[in-house]
């Protein structure tokens, strides 16, 4: 008999990072044929037949009921599975191996919305994640970043369980494909950007927490440094548009903006068409665009509140600004990698680690920890 498995996400295989992390990881370890996988989740989008999913039936009219009903539901269909691993991407107490995609929901309340005065379905939602680390003693967390992982000692002080870092990964093979040249001619050619601009590229659809503005500001400083050497930023992504074309205006650079809307088909077009990627966000958990940019064989430049800051090295295959006055930094570093050959060296470097980060090689790490946990089973059961 093999193993049994249970995957506990809330959404599987839907547009965003986590939903992708889960959807990508569970169908590879699917494949190997070692384990009887069952997914517990609200929603799904996957073909995958080797896979049995289970409907967890929430009412999503409200946040708490949501919340709330999740949690136990989910909780009350595990505990009549037995099964030997029970792996879980949102907050539960139901599970023995996590992987944290996001902070703690107090941290994220408190520091990145601000709020004095948390609503009641936080305040859940705060219960949620102090059971979790509470009876975390014989469990495994998986944090995709150590930035992340040193959030939650900052929350919690010392962490009890075992700790290992997982990075996201990526599909190298949808860049690989690509007819880097011809994308680069047509989304230039679609949005009227000359071929000797410098493309500084932005995606995200937050405008705000990802530093967009810090980007504009500092390719407007970059046009007045450097008249001669032109220079266009790229934002991917849905956003105020109205309020970054003023700042655009402000800055000087205001027809050296451009703005698609969301894109999301085919993005690495969007990254085969630029020079550089620029993501000074006020805070990110790892950043899985930054990696996607990296195997296309972009030098990247991203602030040091981002979990991706483990794999990328200033000056080497990227660059990391540091906290202070970020728009100086960035004009600094746009301004080097105006040279074609430092954009090249940075670029490769930048494609040689993302090599390293394949969706297999995670779903390898995450076989190994299901393995670990099997074993130890195994050794009580004797």
């Amino acid at each position: 008999m093999l193993p049994r498995i249970a995957i506990i996400a809330y959404a599987y295989g839907t547009i965003g990072g986590s939903e992708r992390f889960v959807q990508e990881v569970t169908e590879r370890l699917a494949a190997t044929g070692k384990y009887e996988i069952h997914v517990f989740a609200a929603q799904w989008s996957s073909k995958c037949i080797s896979i049995t999913f289970h409907k967890v039936p929430v009412l999503t009219f409200s946040v708490f009921l949501r919340v709330w009903g999740f949690k136990h539901l989910v909780g009350r269909m595990i505990a009549k599975g037995k099964f030997d691993v029970v792996h879980s991407h949102w907050g539960t107490a139901h599970a023995n191996v996590y992987s944290l995609h996001g902070t703690p929901h107090a941290f994220w309340v408190r520091t990145v919305l601000q709020r004095r005065y948390p609503k009641f379905a936080s305040r859940v939602m705060f219960a949620m994640d102090r059971d979790m680390m509470a009876l975390g003693d014989n469990k495994i967390f998986m944090p995709v970043s150590s930035h992340l992982q040193s959030i939650y000692e900052s929350e919690y002080g010392k962490l009890l369980g075992t700790w290992n870092v997982v990075h996201p990964g990526i599909d190298q093979s949808a860049f690989e494909r690509l007819d880097r040249n011809k994308a680069r001619s047509e989304i230039r050619k679609k949005y009227s950007i000359s071929d000797n601009a410098l493309i500084i590229l932005f995606v995200g659809m937050n405008f705000k927490t990802k530093g967009l503005e810090t980007v504009i500001r500092a390719a407007g400083q970059v046009k007045r440094m450097r008249p001669n050497s032109p220079v266009h930023v790229l934002v991917v992504g849905r956003g105020n548009e109205n309020k970054y074309r003023k700042i655009a205006l402000a800055s000087g650079c205001a027809n050296a903006v451009t703005f698609t809307g969301a894109q999301f088909e085919s993005i690495e077009r969007f990254y085969a068409s630029a020079d550089v990627l620029a993501i000074p966000a006020q805070f990110e958990t790892f950043c899985m665009v930054v990696l996607e940019a990296m195997a296309m064989g972009l030098p990247v430049i991203i602030s040091e509140n981002m979990g991706v800051k483990d794999i990328v090295q200033h000056g080497t295959n990227g660059f990391v600004l540091p906290n202070g006055d970020q728009i100086s930094s960035l004009t600094e570093c746009l301004i080097q990698l105006l040279d074609p050959k430092l954009r090249q060296t940075i670029g490769e470097a930048a494609y040689a680690t993302s090599k390293n980060h394949s969706w297999d090689r995670v779903a390898k790490a995450v076989e190994d920890i299901y393995d670990q946990q099997l074993n130890a089973i195994n050794s009580i059961s004797k």
